[in-house]
């Protein structure tokens, strides 16, 4: 593995209550033993089947398992919302290592053996992916079971362009690929309802989460009873941004206006959704401050490196057994 070093960020390790690295933040010692699958959420009957923590590439060990950033109170009531890093996988080079990019340059069979290694971590494994081309827009597509194509279920081909995926429809895998931009997960667990959203700059001034909370609104979800999760994204420290860019995000989204550590014009994402979100009436949002472009033992960053992976935000609505 190799070993990064970074000077400290300014929103490393900010994750707001209610969302949780499990077992631990990545990179940390020890965090995981290898072939287990990290306390507090259920590795599944997977994770101790031959093979589950079998060695890697040439024989070499495999790598602990994908630790989550996840939302554990959400579990209960039947929803799996959680964000993953770059740690925990069996990448190399810029895709070091759990890359769930597929169209990004990595080889294919080690992106979808990442993707079955962190839905294994979930309990998700054997749901459909369902995904969307993002185009950095403000197009939403409802995520159905019939609409999905035959395949493997972590490699079915994108839904459609759009950046932003809702479903009322149990075991369903929505994922959101992200290398800076931000990724918001929805949940309303009463109503039944659950939706992805992937926001970069150009996304944001266009209005994708609020498109896509008109579409999660429509699906029936109750946006005062639901819960927002905001993933982590390039934190305000590290975006600097010309004027046209922070212009057309900052008119918007008055809060967003930032500058960089060295007082360069910058716009804070993070922000921007939060301030989408409770202007739209969410009634819970909760947020990970920890920027993507300054941790890179952490995140994969496309402003810090160009060539590199992806981390994802997943939700999926669980079925329930009965009563």
């Amino acid at each position: 593995m190799t070993t990064w070093t970074s000077p400290p960020s300014s929103s490393a390790d900010r994750v707001t209550e209610g969302l949780v690295w499990r077992p631990a933040p990545p990179g940390a010692a020890g965090a995981v033993a290898r072939g287990t699958g990290p306390p507090g959420v259920d590795a599944g009957p997977a994770a101790a089947q031959p093979g589950a923590g079998a060695a890697g590439p040439a024989g070499a060990p495999a790598p602990d398992w994908p630790p989550v950033l996840v939302a554990e109170d959400l579990l209960d009531a039947g929803v799996v919302a959680a964000f993953s890093s770059r740690v925990g996988g069996f990448g190399d080079g810029p895709y070091e290592s759990l890359n769930l990019g597929l169209r990004v340059g990595d080889d294919l069979r080690t992106v979808l053996r990442n993707r079955r290694r962190l839905a294994t971590v979930l309990s998700v494994a054997g749901l459909p992916w369902a995904t969307v081309r993002q185009v950095h827009g403000a197009a939403v597509v409802q995520a159905r079971r019939e609409l999905l194509d035959q395949g493997p279920p972590e490699a079915l081909p994108p839904l459609a362009e759009a950046d932003a995926i809702v479903t009322g429809q149990p075991d369903l895998l929505l994922a959101v690929l992200t290398a800076d931009c931000v990724p918001v997960l929805l949940a309303d667990p009463a109503a039944r309802v659950v939706g992805a959203v992937h926001a970069g700059w150009r996304g944001l001034a266009a209005g994708v989460l609020e498109s896509g909370l008109r579409a999660f609104a429509d699906l029936g979800a109750d946006l005062g009873a639901s819960v927002a999760l905001v993933g982590p994204a390039i934190g305000p420290c590290c975006y600097e941004v010309g004027p046209e860019v922070a212009e057309a995000v900052t008119a918007r989204y008055p809060p967003a206006a930032a500058t960089t550590r060295d007082g360069r014009l910058a716009i804070d994402t993070t922000a921007a959704a939060l301030d989408a979100l409770t202007r739209a009436g969410v009634g819970e949002v909760r947020a990970a401050y920890e920027c993507t472009a300054h941790q890179p033992e952490r995140f994969f960053s496309y402003r810090r490196d160009g060539t590199t992976g992806r981390q994802a935000g997943h939700v999926a609505l669980r079925e329930r057994g009965p009563a």
